[in-house]
């Protein structure tokens, strides 16, 4: 009788149009970040979108923008080829088609994150800038698109150059230890992406609790998604690398009709699509998109057209993917989601709760015929080059609970992921594999090493390998200083650069903020690559004796090195910390690890030299977080190398980069609401309807 009344008033106040209001709680503790508490998924997204234009309004409605390909509109012709890009693989036009194929529970949490936004935006319309978009939902699923394209479309592009590879501008970091090798007792997760420190890959950190979800992590500016990060049970980290995911097809075009092509003997009518481009105080530009049933048309030669063909082009599961591995409870769960597939060509490492670490190089692979070389543009006027379906996941490379308790994948080949790695080259297809065999680079080298001579890992320690600073090959690159500094026959040189050779002798081997040695241990690395003949680096590492050309040559890089510093800055001895800096709103700090003029070292920071003869960060670790999964209690530590905010008279506009990043620490990011209690610097109370 009860449960008859309550469904009757629940229709009654449906159709009386009563609404539930429902409380969210957003604390921001020291640091700036946002903790959201609500009831619901729904709330707890609101809540986001509300923080998330508290802090970077700007951006996020850039976003937008960027996805859509209407930022010429705004901000003029220079942005014509960029929306031109995002238009030829449809972001808006397939976001729109088929935002309503989405679950309805993805559906209302994307509009519930977008209602947050806006009531943000009529709160404080002083803050809305006057090239804002009209926000509407299928924005957040373009945003989506237009992140992961960057893999599929880097592919097309080798593809069409005949290259069998494609170095894309993005590294990353991922490591993940089982319970046996740390002193803690649980599995540890490094999540370290190294990519742009601005714009769209600048994703935003948050704490989120409500209904299913209890999230720690980065997501995306302008989406209700957690992009890397953990909740209570597992987490997840992301490498560039992985399977071939995108394809060119080459189309024969009807020399009497440029809009046909031909397929089994047969001509076929392309598809046409219409683009119009507006340019804020030009004249708009009006292109055509031409698709054969492979793709769109991306260059044309002659009776020549190449199609790109990717198995991403008119998907929108992204959304729901990263909603279903937010959720997962277990490694079961976390599997089947990874299973959909529409992830981007990349190497997701996991942990868990249970003690369980897990690798797959994930993507969304085509089952290619044989017979046909598809790392170059094959035929596309046969049925015989056709894919016959797309792979499932079963079929990857994977790894679960390697014997050695250890693995990580800093952008380098599987077989390189831990001592005796059993994903050899020769288990799979090579557009599977991904990658050339014994492919490796100074971090995935110098994490081996680390976690191989670590057996009982403490939070101390695996912070400590997060922000190492060792410059791949020192010794032996200072051994073979050494070397030539004794069997030259230029005794005049050798003495002349002993103040050189004596500072890099005693130089330990990190590019650390206060060292003089490894600035120019920078310089000399950078001047040997322009000395010939060239000296094989792999010759240095297995410390084979140098020929007496190659030795001159080193002492002949040092002498140039010791020049160009002396240039530049009119002295030798000057702390990598005093040219090696984080900037932003016109102050700098010191930063340590870096480019070492021959790699990375694992604290990777990409910089730019620039007048005052510099270096400025500008990409690597973007946002690191270590994560311990304590059953019951997940603790994890993080830091970016800026700050939450986006707003110059904020405090949390450097204060990362002041205390945080210039000091290589990591803060604690207070998962739980106990936790929290003594770190919470504002509290702000909504009522979402």
């Amino acid at each position: 009788m009860r449960q008859g009344f309550l469904i009757l008033l629940a229709i009654w106040m449906l159709f009386a149009g009563v609404c539930f209001a429902e409380k969210v709680t957003i604390y921001r503790d020291e640091w700036g970040v946002p903790h959201i508490y609500a009831q619901t998924e729904e709330g707890v997204a609101y809540g986001l979108g509300w923080a998330q234009a508290e802090d970077r309004l700007e951006q996020l409605l850039k976003n937008y923008r960027l996805a859509a390909g209407t930022m010429a509109e705004v901000f003029g012709e220079q942005w014509i080829e960029h929306d031109w890009q995002q238009r030829f693989v449809g972001h808006e036009e397939v976001s729109r088609r088929r935002y309503r194929e989405l679950p309805a529970k993805i559906r209302a949490v994307i509009e519930a994150y977008q209602q947050g936004v806006k009531d943000y935006m009529k709160r404080h319309p002083e803050q809305v800038p006057a090239w804002a978009p009209k926000i509407e939902p299928w924005q957040v699923v373009a945003l989506g698109r237009y992140i992961i394209f960057n893999w599929p479309m880097g592919r097309a592009m080798a593809g069409l150059q005949r290259r069998n590879e494609v170095t894309l501008p993005f590294s990353s970091n991922q490591w993940a230890v089982r319970p046996e090798r740390t002193a803690e007792g649980c599995a540890i997760l490094l999540i370290d992406p190294h990519i742009p420190w601005d714009n769209e890959f600048r994703f935003y950190e948050f704490r989120a609790h409500g209904g299913e979800l209890h999230l720690s992590g980065f997501g995306p500016l302008g989406a209700p998604m957690l992009g890397l990060g953990h909740n209570r049970y597992l987490g997840w980290a992301a490498t560039t690398g992985g399977p071939d995911t995108t394809d060119i097809y080459v189309e024969e075009v009807n020399p009497n009709n440029p809009l046909q092509y031909r397929y089994e003997g047969k001509w076929r009518n392309m598809t046409v699509r219409k683009v119009r481009i507006n340019v804020a105080g030009k004249p708009p530009v009006e292109r055509e998109i031409h698709y054969t049933h492979h793709g769109p048309i991306i260059l044309r030669e002659g009776n020549r057209a190449y199609a790109v063909a990717t198995p991403y082009l008119n998907e929108v599961g992204f959304v729901v993917q990263l909603y279903r591995m937010a959720t997962a409870r277990n490694l079961r769960e976390f599997q089947q989601a990874m299973a959909m597939n529409h992830f981007m060509e990349q190497n997701i490492m996991y942990a868990d709760v249970e003690g369980n670490i897990f690798y797959v190089r994930t993507g969304r692979v085509p089952i290619r015929p044989k017979g046909y070389d598809f790392s170059k543009p094959v035929p596309g006027n046969t049925r015989a080059t056709e894919w016959l379906g797309i792979h499932p996941m079963k079929d990857l490379v994977q790894l679960l609970n390697p014997s050695r308790g250890y693995m990580q994948n800093c952008n380098i080949g599987p077989d390189n992921m831990l001592v005796n790695s059993p994903l050899t080259a020769d288990k799979y297809p090579e557009y599977i594999y991904g990658a050339r065999p014994n492919e490796n680079n100074s971090r995935g080298r110098r994490a081996v090493e680390l976690l191989e001579n670590t057996p009982r890992m403490t939070l101390r320690q695996a912070i400590a390998i997060a922000l190492d600073t060792h410059a791949d090959m020192a010794e032996q690159w200072k051994e073979a200083l050494a070397q030539a500094a004794e069997q030259s026959a230029d005794k005049e040189t050798v003495a002349r650069l002993q103040p050189a050779i004596r500072l890099l002798r005693q130089w330990d081997g990190f590019m650390n903020a206060d060292s003089a040695g490894a600035s120019l241990f920078r310089f000399w690395r950078e001047a040997i690559k322009r000395f010939s003949p060239p000296i094989d680096p792999e010759a240095v590492r297995a410390r084979k004796p140098l020929s007496a050309e190659q030795a001159e040559a080193l002492l002949k890089a040092l002498a140039s090195a010791v020049e160009e510093m002396q240039k530049r800055y009119g002295r030798l001895e000057v702390p990598w910390g005093e040219i090696h800096r984080v900037r932003r709103g016109g102050k700098s700090w010191p930063i340590s690890g870096g480019e070492t003029g021959g790699g990375q070292t694992l604290r990777a920071v990409g910089s730019r030299m620039e007048a005052d003869n510099i270096f400025y960060g500008v990409t690597g670790q973007n946002w690191t977080q270590v994560v311990l999964f304590r059953k019951g209690a997940v603790e994890s530590y993080s830091a970016n190398p800026y700050g939450q905010s986006d707003h110059p008279t904020s405090p949390h506009y450097t204060d990362q980069a002041e205390k945080l990043f210039s000091k290589s620490r990591l803060k604690p990011t207070w998962f739980e609401r106990e936790w929290l209690e003594g770190h919470i610097e504002s509290t702000t109370v909504l009522e979402w309807k």
